[in-house]
């Protein structure tokens, strides 16, 4: 009897997958005009509509950045899209043009060409009808770059013209850049005129200090009372948008310190004090001062201001006075020691290391004078006796531990990663035949397109976690082999130091990650850099099931 022909039915015809990719929009403008064209609702339209037509993006969130430069990459809706590329959340990202990404020439490129295909990223510029994963996309790289390159040519180009227009604005004896505490502009957008109750704060400020009280003194009080601050203003005003700024914000020292030196107050405008040249300042002399009489009204009297800069000049004398002796030693911990609570550096004083943002914060809280610092002896001792019982602990530990990484025939655990991978390779290879065998009797007519299907998922499934499973030795094994070759370094670093007394920069800049200071109780916590290697010894002796009481 004949073998029935074994034709293929539309149902059993072969649809190839479409991958679809995790998208974000991103959409940015430097100044927040929701009636331009490139508005960040104009924006968002535009990407949402691109997206509604396409069957391979699955378009899970649109970042803004409003009131950044194209120039400026620290924007938070950037940084939280980059994040998301690293992370892996990110397949395809979606831009209204190349210009909404960043005007620098060459972060743009970078990231495009570099960055984005690291991390197997589509990108995709609706306007400029470009997507790095068609066909065509390196025909187009060419005008792809020589649009960045006129997106770039054009931020310079209005950089300079606004450098030429505030420069005029300087020489008409008008208020150019950011307006100061206390002023805002007239009706006529020129003059500057008095802000209400912020003229009044600034005034009481003056007063403040010609009673007597220091400028530590006068920003407690204004936090403790509730005032806005300069920056809450602002926001208020509508000059910042960060939010952070609608909360209130701690008066700091150094903004009583601006204000009270700030000679506008007197109706005199003050400018070019300083020159910038690609994000480089420099102060000029005086004589190129560019400086306008009674240009708007004074909140300060002449007579009141000069009376205040013969306070503060007096003031800086003693603080210099006091600070002559002891002198400032070296700073050895310089870029090691930070805030336990808050995160940001730990600021040193001459024979102390505190967080001047929590010591405010608990001045205010809790109506302390002086919050206690943590003295740079006690430090050293803290660091020398953590230091001591690490390396100790390390040097034990990494013995034992490199023992057992050596790749002999003596070691079990060494021996078995050997044949799982051998044997995952061998895995592997099988599986190659096996699907070019099932392809094989596809072809002559064994196996139809459904049973060569079925065969061809099974194979692929087993070789993709073989694969994966030889990558996890591989990975294993390079790791065990810098093991090795790191305990040699690390036991030198220590026989260089052992015999040290007190710590030396070079010994905290060599060995030490980072000091974690605690605000108030002044615990201190310390990472070093060999603390990573540690923990690696650990895995190893524990999975070999040496044990230790190190």
């Amino acid at each position: 009897m004949p073998r029935p022909s074994r034709k293929y039915t539309t149902k059993e015809a072969y649809t190839p997958k479409v991958t679809v990719y995790a998208t974000w929009g991103y959409t940015r403008i430097s100044v927040d005009n929701e009636h331009s064209d490139n508005s960040i609702m104009s924006q968002t339209a535009i990407i949402n509509n691109y997206a509604n037509g396409k069957t391979d993006i699955d378009l899970r969130d649109v970042i803004s950045d409003i009131g950044f430069s194209g120039t400026n990459f620290q924007r938070p809706g950037y940084e939280k899209l980059m994040d998301g590329v690293k992370r892996g959340e990110v397949g395809c990202v979606v831009v209204k043009d190349l210009s909404r990404l960043g005007r620098a020439y060459i972060e743009v490129g970078e990231l495009l060409f570099n960055i984005f295909p690291v991390y197997q990223v589509r990108f995709i510029s609706v306007n400029d009808n470009y997507d790095s994963f068609a066909d065509d996309a390196s025909r187009k790289k060419l005008m792809v770059l020589f649009k960045n390159l006129m997106n770039h040519m054009f931020s310079k180009d209005t950089s300079d013209k606004a450098r030429s227009a505030h420069n005029l604005k300087k020489q008409r004896g008008e208020m150019a850049g950011l307006l100061p505490y206390g002023y805002i502009r007239g009706d006529d957008g020129k003059q500057l005129v008095p802000d209400g109750d912020a003229a009044e704060v600034v005034a009481r400020i003056f007063d403040m200090r010609l009673s007597g009280q220091g400028v530590r003194s006068i920003a407690r009080q204004l936090t403790m009372e509730g005032i806005p601050s300069p920056q809450n203003r602002r926001y208020e005003l509508g000059r910042v948008k960060s939010e952070r700024f609608s909360k209130p914000v701690i008066w700091n020292p150094s903004v009583i310190s601006k204000i009270l030196n700030y000679e506008t107050y007197t109706g005199v405008v003050v400018q070019g004090k300083h020159y910038t040249k690609n994000k480089k300042s420099k102060c000029l002399p005086q004589e190129q001062w560019i400086k306008h009489e009674n240009a708007h009204l004074a909140i300060i009297s002449k007579e009141k201001f000069a009376k205040v800069q013969v306070l503060l000049a007096q003031a800086n004398q003693a603080s210099k006075k006091r600070n002559a002796v002891p002198l400032r030693s070296e700073n050895r911990y310089v870029g090691k020691t930070f805030c336990a609570k808050c995160g940001y550096a730990a600021l040193r004083n001459m024979t102390t290391y505190y967080c001047s943002r929590c010591s405010a914060r608990i001045k205010m809280e809790s109506g302390m004078e002086k919050v206690p610092q943590l003295p740079v002896q006690t430090l050293d001792k803290v660091i020398m006796s953590s230091l001591q019982k690490q390396m100790d602990a390390v040097i034990d530990v990494a013995e034992l531990a490199t023992s057992l990484l050596k790749p002999d025939a003596s070691n079990k655990k060494q021996m078995e990663f050997l044949r799982d991978r051998a044997n995952c390779t061998k895995a592997i290879a099988a599986s190659d035949k096996t699907l070019s065998t099932a392809y094989a009797h596809h072809l002559g007519g064994i196996l139809d397109l459904r049973e060569f299907e079925i065969i061809r998922t099974q194979v692929e499934s087993d070789k993709q976690c073989a694969e994966n499973k030889l990558a996890e030795i591989e990975e294993t094994l390079n790791q065990r082999a810098a093991l090795q070759n790191g305990h040699a370094y690390w036991r030198d670093m220590y026989m260089k130091f052992r015999n040290e007394t007190s710590p030396t920069k070079e010994l905290i800049q060599t060995l030490v990650q980072r000091i974690e200071i605690m605000p108030l109780t002044n615990e201190v916590h310390v990472i070093f850099n060999f603390s990573d290697e540690f923990a690696a010894y650990r895995k190893i002796l524990d999975e070999s099931g040496v044990s230790t009481d190190v």
